[in-house]
């Protein structure tokens, strides 16, 4: 939960630029060499400019890069470990039959017996060999696999161990964001401050289509990243948080308030103060937990680093945001929850790949 409004700065960076290509009224006396001159010193002052633009573009769509990797990473540990406990469990369900066998059948003495019964030396050292593969062989196998095994889960282990370090969340895109915002909103001020007389010449046209292939540039990064996006296992107890919570308002699918908890905190695995000042699980900023927090888990006291607590006070705050009334309601309290288009998108993207799931 934010405290800036990139939608907004982003409202103002497009009304600059529209100023600049509408018709104007009459120009104020001045002279053609001033305008250009003015127009230059705006393109040399958006020139230095550029690369610092440059370099928060970049920063911002790593962020969003780094938002869908991280979720893609955590969904491929948790993938590696499923498959490691299967083989765990595959190898100990043969190992446990074969050894079952050998008791039906009067256990490994009874079969090392039968090389008694052999007619010849060449018949006898064929059973020992056979009775000796029967023993070893399962108990070999299992070894194998059960090593195998364990690396493949101390491989998923400390994937999920470097996710948990590395989570990035919503505070660190819409950092990047604003970021990127205010450099683009700079050079637009530049620009709007020239006469009309300099914004027709070809220096300052071109410095505003760069400003606006910049901020078309910005909106479809967001939507490529966005799409890249998916859903992570919810953990059990978080679940059951978000079910109870959105029972509380009618209307509000618990898996929004899970997709939110992803896209705050990774389910609670980085809840470090945002830039903004936005804390715990639900990274909701104090004031608004002032007003909006719940005693979720019912223990006398309403704690923004409480998940219980955090979930409840989401349901909250997005239920009187219109979160109950139904898509358009429900997306209108999301945008509430981070004023950011690319949020908005994220979030019911991830909860309908949440609510699809067994």
């Amino acid at each position: 939960m934010t405290v800036t409004s990139p939608r907004r700065l982003v409202l103002v960076l497009a009304g600059v630029l529209l100023l600049g290509s509408l018709p104007v009224g009459p120009a104020r006396a001045e002279s053609a060499a001033h305008a250009k001159e003015a127009a230059r010193q705006a393109a040399a002052e958006l020139a230095a400019l550029q690369p610092r633009v440059d370099r928060a573009l970049r920063a911002y769509e790593k962020a969003l890069g780094q938002l869908a990797h991280s979720v893609t990473t955590s969904v491929s540990a948790d993938v590696d470990a499923d498959d490691a406990l299967l083989r765990a469990a595959g190898a100990r369900r043969a190992y446990n039959g074969r050894v079952r066998a050998l008791y039906m059948g009067g256990g490994s003495a009874a079969l090392y017996a039968s090389v008694l019964e052999a007619s010849s030396v060449t018949d006898a050292i064929r059973r020992v060999a056979y009775v000796q593969r029967i023993v070893q062989v399962g108990g070999v196998d299992a070894v194998d696999s059960r090593a195998a095994s364990t690396a493949l889960l101390a491989r998923a282990g400390a994937l999920e161990t470097d996710v948990e370090a590395a989570v990035v969340t919503a505070a660190d895109v819409a950092e990047r964001h604003d970021e990127l915002i205010a450099l683009l909103a700079t050079a637009a001020a530049t620009l709007s401050r020239l006469s009309a007389r300099a914004k027709s010449l070809a220096q300052a046209e071109a410095a505003a289509a760069r400003l606006r292939a910049l901020a078309a540039q910005v909106e479809r990064g967001a939507a490529e990243r966005v799409a890249t996006a998916r859903a992570i296992a919810v953990p059990r107890d978080f679940r059951a948080f978000y079910v109870a919570a959105a029972r509380t308002c009618k209307g509000l699918p618990w898996s929004v308030l899970a997709a939110i908890g992803q896209v705050e905190t990774g389910h609670g695995q980085n809840t470090n103060m945002s830039y903004a000042g936005a804390q715990g699980p639900m990274q909701f900023m104090p004031a608004t937990f002032a007003s909006y927090g719940v005693d979720g888990d019912r223990d006398g006291v309403a704690d923004i680093n409480n998940p219980a607590d955090a979930i409840f006070s989401a349901a909250k705050y997005l239920c009187a945001n219109g979160g109950g009334r139904g898509p358009a309601g429900l997306a209108r309290a999301v945008w509430h929850y981070n004023h950011a288009d690319w949020y908005v998108a994220l979030v019911l993207k991830l909860a309908g790949q949440i609510a699809a799931k067994p």
